[in-house]
């Protein structure tokens, strides 16, 4: 059998390179080893009886070749030995690991002499991908494993212990991380012999849970922390029989005892109206010059002084906390949640204050500075507060429905405090798109109309970000020594020299003459994603119903100036409707000009319009669109609504004279305005109120019937009794969301359309609000304004009653 050209190449190059070349050559050595995955994890049987075949010669020589690499002098060559029995290893299967045990003492022996990092870090990386390939082979566990894993995790503890306090660091946080990702990693699988090694690991990385400024390795990278802090959660593997969970429960509560501990130190400036649901009793805090906590014990976290750095600890802490809920447990735990939820209570009732610090009591006994200092980290805290309850509720799903409430009321309360800091706004949007996709249907009305913030907050983020925010000019500065002088009062005193400074910036261009300066720096992608991410689940997770016109109006608004797909078809699928039961218009027709390929829109417009047809041909009072076919509503037919008000008058013949047509106008525009059609039902029965088909089209009557109603209502429709028992059927068309006013379709089947000479010019009809329902809900809100509204543009054609009258 003919060796692959692959591993006859690498043999060369290995044998014919000398050792310091090798590192240069590792990339196209472990290219050559990836082709070689067959001959590599081919059954050693296989070898056997083919003796005369030169690829188990050079499998043979390959790996000799290795060893002798890494148990040789030269470091170059180590490192360039690790990189191919990685290699080797992730193509070779079961077979390169039978064959790894001189590998792996030959690694754990470069982790003990004085090689350079980057070939210690490759070590680790090896040795902890076999220790994981080696999990699924009780006998190569019993072989290899046990045996040389305590020598691996004692080296690896001697690489990253912490040296005497106030000298650095041996080791730079990059290799410490890697450590730490390893022994997080062989924790779960090997728990049972890593168990002697517990108090070791926690006392080589507890500096890295909670860092302050305090401590002597500040900065940490933040993959550090989540690495120390995952290896200290997954350190209750090691428990002993089945005592993982209370080893969990303890520790997380330990946390929790040791974030009131630093709390009581830095809220010291400030009276809480907090009292403890759970028992807990702070100790007396002292007035001295700095607040201070921490611990020299070995079991501590390490002490610090100052606001600032109990403000880190504090934020550590919770983010250590919110990291019990991302990781795996070996059984069923208990969570404390009381105690989570009573803790985070007691940080949020604390806010900065809005004005001067007369707005929240403080301790006398504290200095301003230190309560300065405060008022500047509380933001920070109250993200990571955000934060813990994001993990938490990840983790809980559905289990978390009954904490939903208080835990919107928290993001809200601290939001609102600092809903300048764009951070906040972004991590408080990520939280309530969580808790409204678990409970927001069943939120109460007195909680909805506490997000009314953070709905114009994301509102306004994602008009920024799309350049449709009006920025408002500053007011105009009454300093006397940069206001420009008026020509009269330049004419009446001709002579007289200026002597006072004169602020020549002043004489430059206003900001309100460049709008670009006035406006705040752009948004984050991050932030962005997180506000058009929460946009359309404020329409679909919200009740309707409790939310403000003005309100689902700036949604409405939003999505159509953003041209946010899923926020638009939101929209349509979810159509507001007030506390009268009156549906407010559809922003159907702009979805439809925007995405008109779009699958979904189709489907929704075409299933609309299917509706709206089979209402039309019904006969038993039609499907009013409440705007272009976006909100249909079973409403009375015209006919039937004019014959019963013939029969109530007693009329008798056959003919709707000059004053029952009045009367039959009046009474059109009245029952119009309260089904929420208003003017555009009074004047032309057979369209909808909004572009879709209202009832059944009506023969007109005579000329003179005619001329006299049209002097109440040009465009009332007046109907005769012979005409109403042959009447014909409106042929069904299918109604388009942007139907035109002047479309009108005569009862006649062979007659062409006719526009209605109303003398204004006809506009396009989109999302039509009608003029009396319009009207009503001004009165209703007691806002003139319609800056907040919904999207609307009120197109219905004016009444020319009053200028007729004139005339």
């Amino acid at each position: 059998m003919a060796a692959p050209p692959d591993l006859r190449v690498l043999c060369r190059r290995l044998t014919s390179a000398p050792a310091d070349d090798l590192p240069r050559l590792c990339p196209l050595l472990v290219s050559h080893v990836l082709r070689c995955g067959d001959p590599l994890s081919a059954p050693s049987d296989t070898k056997v009886k083919d003796r005369s075949a030169e690829t188990p010669v050079l499998v043979h020589k390959l790996r000799t070749h290795i060893t002798t690499l890494l148990t040789g002098k030269s470091s170059s060559g180590r490192f360039a030995a690790s990189c191919l029995i990685k290699a080797v290893i992730d193509v070779g299967g079961w077979e390169s690991l039978r064959t790894s045990g001189p590998w792996i003492r030959g690694l754990i022996g470069v982790l003990q002499k004085p090689d350079p990092l980057a070939s210690k870090e490759l070590c680790i990386v090896t040795l902890t991908k076999i220790y994981v390939l080696l999990q699924g082979y009780q006998t190569l566990i019993r072989e290899m494993a046990t045996p040389t894993l305590p020598d691996y995790v004692s080296a690896c503890l001697r690489l990253i212990s912490p040296p005497a306090s106030g000298t650095p660091l041996k080791v730079p946080a990059a290799s410490v991380d890697t450590v730490a990702c390893s022994l997080s990693k062989l924790v779960v699988l090997y728990p049972t012999t890593l168990r002697p090694f517990t108090a070791q690991m926690k006392a080589a990385l507890r500096v890295y849970i909670a860092p302050t400024p305090s401590d002597a390795f500040y900065p940490v990278p933040q993959g550090l922390r989540e690495s120390a802090r995952r290896l200290f959660i997954l350190l209750s593997y090691t428990a002993p029989k089945n005592g993982s969970s209370e080893e969990w429960v303890k520790a997380i509560r330990s946390t929790i005892l040791d974030s009131h501990a630093t709390v009581d130190q830095i809220f010291r400036g400030v009276v809480e109206s907090w009292e403890s649901t759970t028992g807990y009793r702070g100790e007396a805090v002292g007035t001295g010059p700095d607040p201070s906590g921490g611990s020299d014990t070995a079991d501590g976290l390490p002490c610090w002084v100052g606001v600032q750095a109990g403000a880190q600890r504090l934020i550590g802490l919770l983010d250590f906390l919110a990291e019990y809920f991302n990781n795996p447990t070996k059984a069923p735990v208990s969570i404390p949640l009381g105690e989570l939820l009573d803790l985070t209570t007691r940080i949020t009732l604390v806010t900065p204050p809005s004005g001067t610090e007369d707005s929240i009591e403080t301790n006398p006994a504290i200095g301003r500075d230190e309560k300065a200092e405060l008022w500047s980290v509380l933001p920070d805290i109250h993200m990571a507060v955000l934060r813990l309850h994001h993990g938490l509720i990840r983790r809980l799903r559905e289990n978390a429905v009954p904490l939903a409430t208080d835990i919107l009321d928290q993001a809200v309360r601290v939001t609102t405090a600092s809903r300048h800091i764009p951070a906040m706004r972004e991590t408080a949007y990520i939280l309530t798109s969580q808790l409204l996709h678990l409970s927001g249907p069943t939120l109460p009305k007195l909680t909805v109309e506490s997000l009314s913030s953070l709905l114009r907050s994301t509102c306004r983020d994602i008009l920024l970000s799309t350049g449709h925010l009006e920025s408002t000019s500053p007011p105009q500065s009454t300093n006397p020594s940069i206001a420009k002088p008026t020509n009269q009062q330049q004419q009446q005193q001709p002579h007289k020299q200026n002597t006072s400074s004169t602020n020549a910036d002043a004489y430059l261009g206003t900001p309100a003459d460049n709008p670009a300066s006035s406006l705040p720096p752009p948004l984050a992608p991050s932030h962005l994603a997180a506000a058009e991410a929460l946009l359309p689940v404020l329409l679909t997770h919200l009740p309707q119903t409790a939310l403000v016109p003005d309100l689902r109006g700036l949604l409405d608004r939003t999505a159509v100036l953003s041209h946010a797909r899923d926020a638009m078809l939101a929209s349509c699928l979810h159509p507001y409707r007030d506390s009268r039961g009156r549906y407010y218009p559809s922003i159907l027709p702009f979805l439809v000009r925007r995405f008109p390929r779009e699958l979904g829109v189709e489907v929704l417009r075409s299933n609309l319009v299917r509706g709206g047809a089979a209402g039309v041909s019904g006969g038993d009072g039609g499907i009013a669109g409440s705007n272009a076919g976006g909100v249909m509503m079973m409403e009375e037919g015209l006919e039937e609504l004019l014959m019963s008000k013939k029969e109530e008058r007693g009329a008798g013949d056959d003919e709707v004279g000059m004053d029952g047509a009045e009367a039959v106008a009046d009474d059109e525009q009245q029952d119009g305005g309260e089904n929420g059609e208003g003017k555009g039902r009074g004047r032309n029965e057979t369209v909808g109120g909004n572009g879709g088909w209202g009832g059944d089209a009506m023969d007109v009557d005579d000329s003179s019937a005619r001329a006299t109603s049209e002097s109440v209502n040009p465009f009332a429709v007046v109907t005769t009794a012979a005409a109403a028992e042959e009447k014909r059927e409106v042929p069904v068309r299918p109604a388009s969301p942007l139907k035109r006013k002047s479309e009108v379709f005569e009862a006649d089947a062979g007659k062409p359309p006719k526009r209605l000479d109303t003398g204004k010019a006809v506009v396009p009809q989109v999302a039509v609000m009608p003029q009396a329902k319009a009207t009503e809900e001004k009165e209703e809100s007691g806002d003139d304004s319609d800056s907040e509204g919904s999207v609307q543009i009120d197109m219905t054609l004016e009444d020319d009653d009053e200028e007729e009258e004139d005339e």
